[in-house]
């Protein structure tokens, strides 16, 4: 605690004590049905409360059915709502957590799993990445939509909720109306900057008018859209400095991008390698203009980062939600010093906001309970008798597995071949744009295994004679992959690399210095492919990216291939779509079109990269799956996916042993 002379004292912000200056931004679970949040939201919720922090803002919670982002939006509208926050809110109580709501209109925005509503917007300007074009908003709809605002706001105070936050951020329907280039109107809504405010100012008015004094209402906003014609903090600042002087703002909310193009909405949930807390300094310029309590997060990753923020006067609250959702009792081991206990987000943004981009509940790579508090919570408490748990290998679905196993009490010993835990991690720690996701999440599970009871042992190769002599009660396999390599004429060319040799063997580098030509072959449209075009690139070669895909980086998260691609232009590397390797002959690389099935020959490339997909090492498994009463293959050893279902898989299997093995006892199974 001494460490943290202000992250951890009151403040103030309206009418609302907060017991500490973290919060929880709005961010999108997908627990909402039919409008209302669910039990599985409040005990999202719950455990981050629990675990300390300060503030939570809930996700988004649409002001009028026009506004339903997707069909998982909460409806702010809808008196029913009331008793779901009221649920929520007396469960917060009790760890004196806060809880504003998010009021909120996409206006042209509007992502959908389902029916898409026609957009409503100032003007008929279109979002370049949805590719929506909007309705022009009658007056008769601008009035409804700010009472729709004013309505929301009251349904969340009867919930026992404590403020509102009016999302005004990336583009949405706020600054539609305020951003010239969005606004083409000609009526008292458009034309002059104090008409575009005309809308904005008319919300926070009505707000007030509905809530009443002893509320607290701020708004969230982007300093900064990131776009060639959007906002920018010159722009941020002369809006703060109308509003502060024409309605009541309890505090402003700084984040920054725009949702209505590529690079923009990269800053909604900025990935790694993008620097973190890089948004302070505009923090401070808002929190001068406004002279109001100001919030900044965008990749606040750890307290110290938090406290500094605060010391400093940049801003008066920091966001942490990705910190909250990879490690919700970051809070508590913060102010109680246990620094090495902290788990830090990784910013890979695969199942925060990659699974609400695909329609999925929230989770975690790193912290795969998160998301499904109600389910797994009760069965981490459960302690077990003494049980001998064989882990073998040490990648990420491994050690996960090994590190729940050991929560249940079980005796676990986790062994690899290599010298050092990681497995594929070893790797990606070398590739160009992730490595701090990697080296972040190698310094997570060295720690957790570092306080547990885990034996850890390396360099050992296990073999079915091994496995027989320890007789573990519990076997579980996650031996990893290996590198595809097709069968196809000329794959024993000595150009030919994979992605694993290219990171991790030394005499790789010579050929790198001296060749000037290098193609890479992208099979999945991970990051492996990309990755290795990057790293060629960076050391002087002349690279070609081709890849089997759609388009580059098909399959890792949308915000950081935007930064894939912006790289991959800086770097002026070709790229070439919808093609594969059909091997080499006479010397030359075959690449097929997958459409019209042509080929054509290419010689002058001295570095084949192939990146062809991965084999599941499933040996030793199959000589082992009958030697114990439980016996489970988890990770890229059953099938090679991706961390997420490698770390699920991991939590999920440890925590079967119990029932998997009472089971084989019930049935009388010989083992």
């Amino acid at each position: 605690m001494a460490q943290f002379k202000h992250l951890f004292t009151k403040v103030q912000i309206g009418n609302t004590e907060i017991k500490n200056r973290i919060l929880s931004t709005a961010h999108q679970t997908n627990h909402v049905i039919d409008g209302i949040p669910t039990e599985d939201l409040i005990a999202y919720h719950e455990a981050r409360a629990k675990g300390g922090i300060g503030l939570v803002i809930l996700e988004a919670a649409a002001v009028h059915p026009s506004g339903m982002l997707t069909t998982n939006t909460i409806a702010g509208f809808d008196q029913k709502v009331v008793d779901a926050y009221s649920k929520l809110s007396k469960r917060m109580q009790q760890y004196d957590t806060k809880v504003f709501s998010q009021l909120f209109h996409g206006g042209r925005e509007v992502v959908s799993s389902d029916y898409r509503n026609a957009a409503w917007a100032p003007s008929a300007v279109p979002s370049l990445r949805f590719s929506t074009m909007p309705k022009p908003m009658s007056l008769e709809e601008i009035e409804k939509v700010i009472e729709g605002f004013a309505l929301s706001a009251k349904l969340a105070k009867e919930g026992g909720l404590h403020g509102v936050e009016i999302c005004c951020s990336h583009g949405y329907l706020p600054a539609q109306f305020w951003a010239a280039h969005t606004n083409l109107r000609t009526d008292r809504y458009g034309g002059s900057f104090e008409n575009r405010m005309r809308f904005i100012v008319e919300v926070i008015e009505r707000v007030w008018k509905a809530v009443g004094e002893d509320f607290t209402v701020g708004i969230r906003m982007s300093s900064d859209e990131m776009t060639m014609d959007g906002t920018k903090i010159k722009d941020a600042v002369q809006i703060v400095e109308y509003l502060v002087d024409k309605v009541r703002l309890d505090f402003i909310n700084v984040t920054a991008g725009d949702s209505s193009t590529f690079a923009g909405s990269t800053h909604i949930v900025p990935p790694s390698p993008i620097k973190q807390a890089y948004l302070s300094a505009d923090s401070f310029k808002i929190r001068m203009a406004g002279a109001v309590p100001v919030f900044v997060g965008s990749r606040v990753v750890d307290p110290v980062q938090g406290e500094q923020i605060i010391s400093t006067g940049k801003a008066d609250m920091v966001g942490m939600t990705r910190a909250t959702i990879v490690d919700p009792d970051m809070p508590n081991k913060a102010r109680l010093g246990e620094f090495h206990l902290i788990d830090a987000c990784i910013g890979c943004l695969q199942a925060c906001i990659g699974h609400y981009h695909k329609g999925l509940p929230i989770s975690c790579i790193q912290n795969p309970q998160a998301g499904k508090e109600a389910e797994i919570l009760p069965l981490l408490t459960q302690k077990y008798d003494k049980k001998s748990v064989l882990v073998i290998g040490a990648g990420p679905a491994g050690m996960e597995a090994a590190i729940t196993a050991d929560t249940q009490g079980y005796d676990v010993k986790l062994v690899d071949q290599s010298d050092a835990i990681g497995g594929l991690l070893k790797t990606m720690r070398k590739a160009p744009m992730r490595q701090e996701m990697a080296e972040s999440m190698l310094d997570n599970y060295s720690r957790q295994l570092a306080v547990s009871q885990v034996n850890v042992a390396l360099g050992r190769k296990m073999t079915v004679e091994k496995i027989i002599e320890e007789a573990p009660d519990a076997i579980i396999c996650a031996l990893g992959s290996r590198p595809y390599l097709p069968q196809v004429e000329g794959i024993d060319d000595p150009r030919i690399v994979t992605v694993d040799d290219l990171f991790n063997k030394k005499d790789i580098k010579k050929d790198i210095k001296k060749a000037a030509n290098a193609v890479v072959f992208d099979f999945g449209g991970d990051w492996s492919g990309t990755e290795s075009a990057l790293h060629l690139a960076e050391k002087g070669c002349e690279v070609t990216l081709i890849t089997a895909r759609l388009h580059v980086g098909e399959e890792v998260h949308q915000y950081l291939r935007n930064e894939y691609m912006k790289k991959l232009y800086e770097l002026n590397i070709a790229i070439k779509e919808h093609h594969d390797f059909g091997g080499i002959k006479n010397g030359k690389v075959v690449i097929r079109n997958l459409f019209t099935h042509t080929t054509e020959e290419v010689d002058n490339y001295e570095i084949i990269v192939l990146s062809l997909g991965r084999v599941p090492n499933i040996e030793l498994y199959e000589e082992i799956k009958n030697l114990a009463p439980f016996v489970g293959q988890i990770g890229d050893c059953l099938a090679p996916r991706t961390i997420e279902e490698a770390t699920l898989e991991g939590l999920l299997t440890a925590l079967q042993i119990e029932t998997e093995t009472a089971k084989q006892v019930e049935e009388g199974v010989e083992i």
